[in-house]
């Protein structure tokens, strides 16, 4: 029976063409869309590389103070941290924690190859205050200021990209004329959120006992950030307190104070609207191939009313009629999703998404064809319903 139906099909490919063609568009969209998907829950199930809960932030805009003025007023800034009992500890940053939109990436060297990777920055206690933990070597801490060289440590991406196999630890890469010797990995930190996806990170060391470029405080954002880790159950008025307290030790600096789970909501949000208006899109291009796919349907198994009603007088049961006529439109579907696997395939092959791997696109692919087989069934399944119910009779009557 399933070759009568592709026999059927196949000599009216010129009549089910425009058909064939939309389904084969919106196999294509919905396999990208679907992968996308696939992609972002994934991201979400995975683990961020740090903790969120009772970290506070503080973003404080200096103006034009100098570079003495914004050590003088840190440093006070720490004393009146260790004088509330609230504050477990405190650790500085740039503020690129939860903001998606935000990129800071560069070039390092190794070995005469280029590697484009993430720049973070982050002081010695960053470590305690994120609740991360190394997978090799050690996070940045006081012996680091003797060092010829800039520490740098990296997440476990970013080793597979630079070094493969082989150790980092030790390790010397270079940007421009700077050095930065491998002193630790760490596993994941996906600083933009739970459905953003992983990346290459490098974290350079920016420290007040330092006076070297790559950790000098009042350029651009570095160091613009500090975060509070807060004992647990800590009230939300303890942030008026905080900032009127740092707003009282430095009067024209703009101090704001917020938590970094409000921040992660935020972040949440911008980065699902990219997928939500692909759902929509693809929704849209599916709605009209289904309705248009079911119109054929409609039309083609009016015009067969004969036909059907002969194969009733022949002894075939309405079972048979509604599962050729299903049979049939699924058939029709396959030729033109054998088509778009041709197409599809070539996305992996050739890496056009590099974030994707095979196995987004294999889920993508099953995903895909399993929701062009339910459209396409749901689309037949009235017209069969009705063929079904055709009485040999009746046929007579109107022929």
């Amino acid at each position: 029976m399933i070759r009568h139906f592709f026999r059927v099909i196949w000599f009216r490919k010129k009549e089910n063409f425009m058909t064939s063609l939309g389904i084969f568009i919106s196999f294509i969209v919905l396999f990208l869309v679907t992968s996308f998907l696939v992609y972002t829950a994934n991201n979400y199930l995975k683990p961020l590389g740090f903790s969120y809960k009772d970290v506070w932030y503080i973003t404080m805009n200096w103006k034009d103070s100098s570079q003495e003025e914004i050590k003088e007023t840190l440093l006070q800034f720490e004393n009146d941290f260790k004088s509330f009992p609230e504050i477990e500890d405190f650790a500085y940053s740039e503020s690129f924690i939860f903001t998606p939109a935000v990129m800071n990436m560069t070039n390092y060297e190794y070995n005469e190859r280029e590697i484009r990777c993430n720049i973070r920055y982050a002081s010695d206690d960053f470590i305690d205050v994120m609740g991360m933990e190394m997978l090799e070597g050690r996070w940045f801490d006081e012996s680091d200021n003797a060092s010829n060289k800039n520490p740098l440590i990296i997440n476990k991406y970013a080793k597979e990209d630079i070094f493969g196999n082989d150790t980092a630890l030790g390790k010397v890469i270079h940007k421009g004329e700077n050095e930065y010797i491998i002193i630790g990995v760490i596993d994941e930190f996906r600083n933009a959120g739970k459905f953003s996806g992983s990346m290459p990170i490098s974290f350079r060391r920016i420290s007040l006992n330092l006076e070297h470029e790559q950790a000098r405080f009042g350029s651009e954002s570095m160091g613009s950030r500090i975060l509070l880790k807060v004992k647990s159950g800590t009230p939300v008025k303890f942030e008026e307190t905080i900032t009127k307290s740092l707003s009282n030790i430095a009067k024209e600096w703009q101090i704001k104070v917020n938590t970094l789970e409000i921040l992660k909501k935020s972040a949440n949000l911008q980065t699902l609207i990219f997928p939500v208006i692909l759902i929509v899109v693809c929704g849209f291009l599916i709605i009209n191939v289904g309705l248009g796919l079911f119109g054929v349907i409609w039309y083609n198994t009016n015009r067969r009313r004969g036909e059907i009603g002969l194969r009733r007088a022949l002894g075939s049961s309405a079972n048979k009629i509604q599962v050729q006529i299903i049979g049939e439109a699924l058939v029709l579907s396959t030729f033109a999703m054998i088509v778009g696997s041709f197409f599809a395939l070539q996305f992996p092959i050739l890496g056009l998404i590099p974030i994707f791997d095979s196995t987004i696109y294999t889920l993508g692919y099953i995903i895909s064809v399993l929701v062009i087989y339910l459209i396409t069934s749901l689309c037949a399944w009235y017209p069969s319903r009705i063929a079904a119910l055709v009485e040999p009779a009746d046929t007579l009557r109107d022929e």
